[in-house]
């Protein structure tokens, strides 16, 4: 019989999922807390890992395996066109059918619209290209991409270097990411945000050449044309480009200004460009500017801050920011999240409908008054809204979340991260009638108001592991948050009986995991939590910064930009800042390893070369004297918390390197004894290589991360800072593997004397979980309306301090064990040796992620079919060109 006890959430808020799901519990425990699942609820309505629901209204569509990015109606209003990362939908705004199958294209992070006449669609895609999309017959029930105009790169004079026209792909060069598009009234010309090239594009659509490059901004990604065509608006997510004086990091080559306290994008501009004289005046203002509409005289601008939680409304005319209209409710504390993306108006101009990513809702505004005066409910993060004859169109990136369900060989559910549920609402004026309701509704998914969460501390309140006020005393003085990579709960503890996994979908049970079991059987194994992320990109800033903001959901599959998962790029942070910044402002000691290190140097001290994972190996059993391993970020007010020598990515460094650099802190603070308060470290080797030969197997890989957690948690509870520590650990995300529950739910650990032992907890869980559980820890205040509404690790822990240590398990896999060469394979597991072999393993998750996910089921699970096909393949024309 089982070792672990089960806890059960008690009376849920929401709605309480029942049945059993620890088959082994030994005792039941009774809390006041919840335990949801992640997933579709009793009441019709779904619980998303952001710890939110959504209940979405009106029509309703489905874009299976697909996430929205933009979308665009018809001039004659009878058809919605909807871009989603890997092709374009078209529906019938009457009633939501779709009309025809998608065109299938890779997307850009947004752009698509209609010609005046109706009869094509341009859509911006990656690698500088814009398809043009044509219908099949006379009545728009089919479509075709017709040809796709190329955007070659720009020399600095803003003027175009080549053009390629409609009917050639063109050579493979630096991508300037296309992204917002706008077409003028009479049809000849089409205009094009240049992301990366800070310009507009101009092209003459009857030879479908570029005309013209007008420089503007940094980082232009809405555009936004004005009813007489003479005006094009941009908006500049950057703002104006950072002068030397100023504090700034780069973003794509181009320097940004940033907030010194933060190290996030400081302010974003609106470019107003003369479409006759092709002159540029600039209008400073906004965090993060996004979607834009023009009154119908184009006498005022409205334009989405979403990084501010605004909207601006501009005196076209003048050049000025005439009003601010808040977005932030104060039922939800006023704290930052709110993320409009998108903006519609009505032909009065009196009703303004903002899509608010980050509640999951669309804001009603009355301009007279500038205030909102209701919500109505959405799919998960919705990146798009347009009004027409009275129905409001509403695309949401995330939908129902990573839904997209397969089944395994035995007949069992799988659900991948990247297996999204995307969605588009047709909401008709009778749909949206009951304001009061719908408004409440929306409060009651984001859990607006919670009694007591900004409430004072109280004087002489006795200390407890996770104190019920900011600033109250906790038993815990130290926290050690260790971030890992990419599992999901069944990958790693399907195998375990006392919880509810599914066995058939683990792929590194406890002979390639034995610490993480134990410790899991030793403390608690916590089996319903959740990332709050997709992918590394996103993943990082929930971690560390308990959000991801609009930009970064913008760029999903679209990362030309960057792929900011070890920072360096100032427009993908919070403008509240992390973890890091968060402690330090409330006076905390602070060290960090490895986390947004973008500039991580390894160099053989004679040669400067970087060696290979063996050559690594080899020297770190010698003692490192052949390579030197050095630790960069461009986030400056990261550096002054940041161990000199620990990096996070490249995994060709074992993780007993990483834990290394950190035991000898540890000894090194026992001398001293003083430890910070916060440390933060990235563990990431559990990643793997797939199966490229010449590395690790990923067994291995998994094993090697398996041990140095062991070896850290070991050696920490040995330490005498243990009576007063708490040892948080989670994955960054969980695209790896499958899940039955659902694609984001992760291993996540929670370690210390005050931690119930041998307990199973049920309760949901995310990152933002830990995030706060920190906060009230450590007594900083929430960064965000995340963190602000999120349910701590209370349930963890006991009143009882238990000061038991840790022994480490040894690994049971060798950890040099290494991939074969292809040639010594065969069918399915050469081919995929092979593809492993071409993919980009500079940097992480530049590697394709269905190759890399395939590779370690093939070889965890010889023989055995991948349970489903959830990810995007590759294209193939990118293979063929790279080999």
């Amino acid at each position: 019989m089982s070792r672990l006890r089960s806890v059960r959430g008690g009376a849920a808020a929401l709605v309480l999922l029942g049945g059993g799901v620890c088959a082994a519990a030994v005792g039941i425990l009774s809390l006041k807390s919840s335990e949801w699942r992640v997933g579709p609820q009793e009441d019709g309505s779904y619980l998303v890992s952001s710890n939110q629901t959504v209940a979405p209204v009106g029509a309703i569509r489905q874009t299976d395996g697909a996430r929205p990015k933009d979308l665009a109606v018809s001039p004659d209003g009878e058809t919605v066109a909807v871009l989603t990362h890997n092709g374009v939908i078209f529906y019938r705004a009457s009633d939501g059918t779709e009309r025809g199958s998608k065109v299938p294209l890779t997307a850009g992070p947004l752009g698509v619209t209609w010609s005046p006449d109706g009869k094509s669609v341009y859509a911006a895609m990656s690698k500088g290209q814009i398809a043009r999309i044509v219908p099949t017959d006379s009545v728009g029930d089919s479509w075709k991409l017709e040809s796709e105009i190329t955007i070659n790169t720009v020399g600095a004079d803003g003027e175009p270097d080549v053009a390629a026209g409609l009917a050639g792909r063109g050579a493979r060069q630096q991508d300037p990411q296309t992204a917002g598009l706008a077409v003028s009234p009479d049809g000849r010309r089409l205009y094009a945000a240049l992301g990366i090239r800070n310009a507009v594009a101009v092209l003459d659509l009857p030879s479908g050449r570029v005309s013209r490059v007008v420089p503007v901004g940094v980082a232009p990604y809405s555009l936004a044309l004005s009813p007489d065509g003479k005006t094009l608006c941009v908006a500049d997510r950057g703002g104006r480009a950072a002068k030397e004086t100023e504090p700034s990091a780069p973003s794509a080559g181009t320097s940004v200004r940033v907030d010194p306290a933060t190290d996030a994008a400081k302010s974003g501009s609106l470019s107003f460009i003369d479409t006759a004289s092709f002159g540029v005046t600039t209008v400073e203002g906004g965090r993060q500017p996004a979607g834009m509409v023009f009154t119908p005289d184009g006498k005022t601008l409205y334009a989405a801050s979403s990084d501010d939680d605004t909207v601006l409304a501009v005196d076209v005319t003048a050049h000025r920011i005439t009003r601010v209209l808040p977005l932030r409710p104060r039922e939800d504390g006023g704290f930052f999240g709110q993320i409009p993306t998108s903006v519609a108006l009505t032909p009065n101009s009196k009703t303004l409908y903002v899509a608010c990513g980050g509640a999951n809702a669309v804001a009603v505004i009355d301009t007279k008054s500038a205030q909102v005066t209701g919500y109505i409910p959405t799919g998960w993060f919705p990146v798009a809204v347009a009004e027409r004859n009275g129905t409001l169109f509403v695309a949401s990136s995330k939908g129902w979340g990573s839904r997209a369900k397969r089944q395994t060989k035995g007949g069992g559910s799988a659900y991948g991260a990247n297996s999204p549920i995307g969605l588009v609402q047709f909401v008709s004026s009778d749909a949206r009638k009951n304001s009061a309701d719908l408004t409440k509704q929306v409060a009651k998914s984001n859990r607006w108001d919670i009694a007591g969460v900004d409430a004072r501390a109280r004087k002489g309140v006795k200390p407890v592991p996770v104190p019920e006020r900011v600033g109250e005393p906790s038993v815990f003085k130290h926290v050690v948050y260790i971030i890992k990579e990419n599992h999901t709960y069944d990958s790693m503890f399907g195998d375990m009986p006392e919880g509810n996994g599914d066995k058939n979908l683990c792929l590194f049970g406890e002979e390639v995991t034995p610490n993480h079991h134990a410790l899991a059987r030793e403390f608690v194994l916590m089996d319903n939590t959740y990332t709050s992320g997709t992918n590394s990109a996103d993943g990082h800033q929930w971690t560390s910064s308990g959000i991801a903001n609009g930009y970064i959901e913008q760029n999903y599959a679209a990362h030309a930009r960057s792929y900011p998962y070890d920072g360096g790029d100032p427009l993908a942070y919070s403008p509240k800042g992390f973890l890091w910044t968060a402690a330090v402002r409330a006076g905390k000691s602070v060290r960090v390893y490895g986390e947004f290190v973008n500039k991580p140097r390894i160099a053989d001290r004679t040669t400067g070369k970087s060696g290979s994972w063996t050559e690594l190996w080899q020297d770190y059993k010698n003692g490192m004297k052949r390579f030197e391993i050095t630790s960069g970020t461009d986030n400056a007010a990261l550096r002054p918390y940041l161990h000199p020598h620990y990096i996070g990515f490249p995994n060709t460094v074992s993780d007993q390197w990483r834990a290394d650099q950190f035991l000898q802190d540890v000894e090194a603070w026992e001398k001293t004894g003083k430890m910070p308060d916060l440390s933060i470290m990235l563990l990431p080797n559990d990643h793997t290589m797939g199966t490229r030969p010449g590395t690790p197997t990923p067994r291995a890989s998994v094993a090697d991360n398996d041990l140095a957690l062991g070896r850290i948690v070991e050696r920490l509870t040995k330490s005498p800072f243990w009576k007063e520590m708490l040892i948080l650990v989670i994955e960054d995300d969980s695209q790896l593997g499958l899940d039955h529950v659902d694609g984001h739910r992760t291993v996540a650990l929670c370690i210390s004397p005050y931690t119930r032992r041998g307990t199973v907890i049920h309760d949901t869980y995310n990152h933002t979980s830990f995030l706060r559980t920190m906060g009230r820890v450590l007594g900083f205040a929430p960064m965000t309306r995340f963190d602000r509404t999120a349910t701590p690790l209370t349930a963890c822990f006991q009143e009882q301090a238990n000061l038991q240590t840790y022994t480490a398990r040894p690994n049971k896999i060798p950890l040099d064990e290494m991939n074969p060469p292809a040639t010594a394979l065969k069918g399915e597991a050469r081919r995929l040796a092979e593809a492993s072999a071409r993919l980009d393993w500079s940097d992480v998750d530049r590697a394709d992620a269905s190759v890399v996910s395939r590779a370690v089921w093939s070889a965890q699970r010889p023989g055995q079919p991948f349970p489903t096909a959830h990810y995007t393949p590759a294209e193939e024309e990118d293979e063929d060109e790279e080999e």
